[in-house]
This record gives C-alpha cells, structure tokens and sequence, in this order.
C-alpha cells in the first residue's frame, strides 16, 4: 500500500513543483479551505497550545491566530513540494541569510557547529545553507511512517549535497563525525516535545513548564563544538530570512541547562514576533513532571 500510494501521488506532487510561485499559492489557498473549514485539521490543539502561550489574547483573536497558522501550514507543505524542482539559485532568492560572517568566523577557527532552531517560519529552506558556508551539513531529522515518501523527503533535502541523518543515529553519527576531525554544521530542529514515555527533563516555554530533549546540548558539551541559533523570520509569502545568533563558540565552558535555556529564551522571543508562523498543531505541553514514569530533571529556572 506505501508504494501504491507513493506512485500514484508522485506525479502530481511533481507537476505541482514546475508550475509558477503564484499558482502553487493559490493551491495552497484552496488547501487551506479544506483543511481549516471543512477538516478542521488539529483546531483544538492549536487553540490549546495558543491559549496557554498568550492567556492575555481573547478567543477572537485566538481563533485568528488558529486561522493564520493553518494557512502558514499549508504554504509550508507546498514548499516542501516547490522544493523538489527549486534551484539552489531560485532557493536563494527566497531565503536570504543575512549574517554568514559569524560563521566564516567560525570556521577560521576550525570550530565544529552545532545549529538548533526550532519549527518557526521556514525550517526546510534552511538547506539552501549548504555551498555558501565552507562546512559540511549534517541535518537530523524524523523519519516519515511511509518509506518511500520518506526518501523522497529526505533526497529533496539533500538534493544541495547536505547529508541528512535520522534521529535515532544522530548522537553515534555526531560523536564519530566530529573525532574523526570533520569540519561540519549540524543542523537540529531542537523543539521537539518528547512523549510521555520518553520525558524526562523540563525547563520552561512560554511560562510553562515544558518537556525538551538535551540531545543538541549534550552532543555540544562533550565535543567542546560551538553553539549558534537560527533565527527565522517570514519576510512575505514565500520569502524568508535567517540570521545566526551565537549561543556558545565553547560548548564545554558552559554550565548544564544554559545552551538548552538559551535555546528556547531566543526561540520565544522569535516566536512572539510572528506567532502565526510557529507549529502549534502538535501538542506541545502533553507531558509534565507529575505525569511521567521517570524522574524529572528539571532546569534551575523551573526549580525557582
């Protein structure tokens, strides 16, 4: 069944990718209207997520953001299918980075990077990074259910020479990319709520005490590798720009929590400029430390 409907959906997938910007969009428009009026795709999750992120907004302006952020969804998705026929120039002239010397200083330095961002504005687009920095770029990323939608993500991502590894590989893969002396920025989307069955540490987001992953932070404080956030930011429809904040250039130096902290203080702060660009549709705060099996290891500033 994967195959049946991997090869049945291809071909539109891939006519839709030649066609131009502005007939994608309204593509996505007409997504919209299905998955907001009729499905009501997530609705109550967003709205939950919302809720408990900005608890001063009114329903009427919750409901906008809920509205806003499902459009945002669907012209995500239709990017990743204008991906698949995007040149790496066409790519550019849509997400700009805006500071690459911080990087290059980096380099100079023959420091390995480790770069989190989080599931704000454009997170795919980001690949585009790869040919402008002299750095191999290593991304992680989850595996789809369905094998063979997910390769062809997953070459769609590499398709600028990028090197795409799955979560469950990526600690072994970093710790063996960097001690055999490879100058490379890895790429972690580092906001993602862990299940219940796999929470264990908390710090705070929005206010809330929040379940995250240290993975990004513990890979950085064993290997001494610097640290950078990447900040994303819609400029309109379809164009975007990213700039790279310094956590840390020596991981090591820091003190536990502090990159992880860091991490999420920028993150919010980016998503409060545009909040109708964040993922809400994934239930962000299902985990808490009363309800989990292990012991909860918690930030100091969730000890306050």
């Amino acid at each position: 069944m994967q195959a049946i409907a991997f090869y049945f959906f291809y071909p539109l997938l891939w006519f839709i990718s030649i066609l131009p910007a502005r007939l994608t969009y309204l593509l996505s428009d007409f997504a919209f209207l299905i998955v907001f009026y009729v499905i009501g795709y997530r609705k109550k999750v967003i709205v939950k997520n919302l809720k408990i992120a900005f608890p001063e907004k009114s329903e009427k302006e919750l409901n906008i953001l809920c509205k806003k952020t499902t459009q945002h969804f669907c012209d995500s998705f239709i990017e990743v299918i204008m991906s698949m026929s995007m040149s790496h120039k066409d790519m550019l002239s849509r997400f700009e980075y805006t500071n690459l010397h911080l990087i290059n200083d980096l380099r100079a330095q023959n420091r390995p990077i480790i770069a989190m961002f989080g599931h704000q504005a454009s997170y795919e687009w980001t690949m585009c990074l790869d040919g402008l920095v002299d750095y191999k770029i290593i991304a992680v990323y989850k595996p789809l259910a369905n094998k063979y939608f997910n390769k062809l993500i997953v070459d769609i991502r590499q398709k600028f020479n990028s090197t795409m590894i799955t979560m469950r590989e990526a600690s072994n893969s970093i710790s063996n990319s960097i001690n055999n002396g490879e100058m490379a920025m890895y790429g972690l989307v580092a906001d993602q709520s862990p299940a219940k069955y796999r929470a264990q540490n908390f710090t705070t987001f929005f206010g809330k005490t929040s379940a995250v992953f240290l993975g990004s932070e513990k890979l950085a404080k064993a290997h001494d590798t610097a640290v950078v956030y990447l900040a994303v930011e819609k400029v309109k429809r379809g164009h975007y720009k990213a700039t790279f904040k310094t956590i840390t250039e020596h991981a090591a130096q820091t003190n536990d929590w502090e990159i992880t902290d860091t991490f999420f203080d920028l993150l919010e702060k980016q998503i409060r400029l545009q909040p109708e660009y964040y993922l809400w549709s994934h239930k962000r705060w299902k985990a808490t430390p009363q309800n989990i099996k292990r012991k909860p290891v918690l930030s100091p500033r969730v000890q306050r």
